[in-house]
C-alpha cells in the first residue's frame, strides 16, 4: 500500500467562490502531474506580472496583486484550463487556509476560483463563472486574456516556513512552460531561515514472531524557528506487496504511551495510526522518541522468515505524506530460541479513536533507540535503518503513481459527495486535449 493511498483518506470537501473569494477544502491533482503536462513550446503563453505593492507579506496582513496574462499565438481558438500552485520554503506543508487567493477578470470572461491542498502544496484554480470546475476558457486566435490575481498570507501560515512561491500553469500541454515568466516569489515577514523535520525509524534486529515482540523506535526532531500549525499525523504501514493481505491482518503494532504498552488499531490491513504530534510541535519540543513493538498474533500460519519494509508517514491536515522514515524488518514462525519475550508491563487495547491521543513526555523520554547497523543487510541481532530529513519544502519520494492516487481517492470521494464531483471535473478538464 502506498503512502498516497493511505493519506488520501484525509480529505476535505470543496466549495466554489465568486470572483475574489478563496475557499478551503479541495483535493487537487498530484503536483507532479501539471509539470509533466507543461510543454516547452506551446500555443498559449502565460505570464505573471510583478506583485504590487512590492514588499514582504505578513501573516493575516495586507495582500499583493499581479496581472496574469494568457496569449494565444496560434491561428485558432485554444482551450485554457488554469492551475495555480503554491509552495512554502520550510518543513511544514501548507493547509488550504494558509494562503488567501483572489482572481478577478480584467479582460476575460467572468471568473470563479477554488483553493485546496495536495502533496504538501497549496493549490488553486480559476474557471469561467458560467461553468464549473471542469470548464475551460476559450482563448480566440491571436487574442489575450488578463486577470488580476491577489495573494496574501493567512493568519495560520506556518511560522516555521518562509518564502511563498506561486507558479501559474495549465492543466494541459498547450501552455508554454517558462519559470521566468510564470513564477512569483513572495517574501515573508518576519524573515527566517527555516529548519528541518528529521525523522528516523530503527529496528532492534529481533525477528517478530507469533506472540513475540520485536522493538522499534520512531524518532522525530524539529530544527529551526517556528512551529507546525496543526497536529502532525503519523501512520505506520507495510510498504510493498509482501506480506500478503491475509498475513498483514495478523500483524500487531503496539506503542508505549504514558508508561503503558497500547495496541494500535489497524485502520486497514498492515496500516496503523500512531498518536500524532501535537499542534505547536517545534524545535523547543525536543526529540520525540516513540517506542514501538511489532509482533504476530498467536497461531499465525507462517512457514518461513520474511523480510519487508515498514514505513512511518507524516501528514498534516488533508495533505499527503510530506515526510517519513522506513526500516526493513523480519517476521517468522514461532521460534523461542531466536526471539525475545514481551517486555514487562501489560498491554492495553487502544480505545476507539486512540490515533488522536498524544504521547506523554515521560513515554517519549523513556524510549531508547536500539543500535542500528550502517550496513544494508538484516541478520542475527543486527538492525538496519533508513532515515529521511526533509527541509526547504522538498518532499520524500514514495514511488507511488498517479494511478494509485486516483484509485485511492475514488473510493473516498464517493462518500464525500461534492468532492467526488470535483475530482471528476479535474480529470475531464485535464483530459481535454
Amino acid at each position: 500500500m502506498s503512502a498516497r493511498s493511505i493519506t488520501a483518506r484525509r480529505l476535505c470537501t470543496l466549495a466554489a467562490t465568486t470572483v475574489v473569494a478563496a475557499v478551503a477544502g479541495a483535493v487537487f491533482v498530484p503536483a507532479t502531474a501539471g509539470a509533466a503536462e507543461q510543454a516547452a513550446t506551446a500555443p498559449l503563453k502565460m505570464t505573471l506580472g510583478a506583485p504590487s505593492p512590492a514588499g514582504p507579506l505578513e501573516r493575516g496582513g495586507a495582500t499583493e496583486s499581479m496581472t496574469l496574462t494568457v496569449t494565444n499565438s496560434s491561428d485558432h481558438a485554444e482551450d485554457f484550463a488554469a492551475w495555480l500552485k503554491g509552495k512554502a520554503k520550510g518543513p511544514s506543508p501548507l493547509l488550504a487556509d494558509s494562503v488567501v487567493l483572489g482572481v478577478t477578470a480584467l479582460d476575460a470572461p467572468a471568473t470563479k476560483s477554488m483553493v485546496g491542498q495536495q502533496d504538501g502544496q497549496w493549490q488553486g484554480l480559476f474557471y469561467p463563472a458560467s461553468g464549473d470546475a471542469s470548464s475551460s476558457f476559450s482563448v480566440p486566435a491571436k487574442a489575450t486574456f488578463t486577470w488580476k490575481v491577489t495573494v496574501g498570507l493567512g493568519a495560520h501560515y506556518p511560522t516555521n516556513d518562509s518564502d511563498f512561491t506561486l507558479t501559474a500553469a495549465g492543466l494541459r500541454n498547450n501552455v508554454e512552460a517558462d519559470p521566468a515568466a510564470d513564477t512569483a516569489v513572495f517574501r515573508t515577514k518576519p524573515e527566517i531561515e527555516p529548519g528541518k523535520l528529521n525523522t528516523s525509524l530503527t529496528w532492534d534486529g529481533v525477528v517478530a514472531r507469533p506472540g513475540r515482540r520485536a522493538g522499534l523506535v520512531l524518532t522525530t526532531t524539529a530544527t529551526g524557528p517556528g512551529e507546525f500549525p496543526a497536529q502532525v499525523n503519523r501512520t505506520v504501514y507495510v510498504d510493498g506487496s509482501t506480506p500478503s493481505g491475509t498475513l498483514r491482518k495478523r500483524l500487531i503494532l503496539e506503542a508505549e504511551v504514558g508508561g503503558k504498552i497500547v495496541t494500535m488499531n489497524q485502520t486497514d490491513a498492515g496500516v496503523w495510526e500512531l498518536p500524532p504530534l501535537p499542534k505547536g510541535f517545534g524545535a523547543a519540543s525536543g526529540p520525540q522518541n516513540l517506542k514501538l513493538y511489532f509482533s504476530l498474533s498467536f497461531n499465525t500460519s507462517i512457514d518461513k522468515e520474511i523480510s519487508f519494509p515498514l514505513r512511518a508517514a507524516y501528514s498534516m491536515g488533508d495533505s499527503h505524506e510530506f515526510n517519513g522514515a522506513a526500516v526493513q524488518v523480519k517476521a517468522g514462525p514461532e521460534n523461542s530460541g531466536t526471539s525475545t519475550p514481551a517486555p514487562s508491563g501489560s498491554s492495553t487495547k487502544a480505545p476507539s479513536g486512540s490515533g488522536s491521543a498524544e504521547p506523554t513526555a515521560s513515554a517519549s523520554a523513556s524510549a531508547t533507540a536500539p543500535t542500528a547497523a550502517t550496513g544494508g543487510s538484516t541478520g542475527g541481532g543486527t538492525g538496519t535503518t533508513l532515515t529521511t530529513a526533509v527541509g526547504g519544502g522538498s518532499l520524500a519520494h514514495t514511488g507511488a503513481s498517479s494511478t494509485g492516487l486516483y484509485s485511492a481517492l475514488a473510493g473516498v470521494l464517493v462518500a464525500l459527495g461534492g468532492a467526488a464531483a470535483w475530482i471528476g471535473a479535474r480529470r475531464r478538464r485535464a483530459a481535454r486535449v
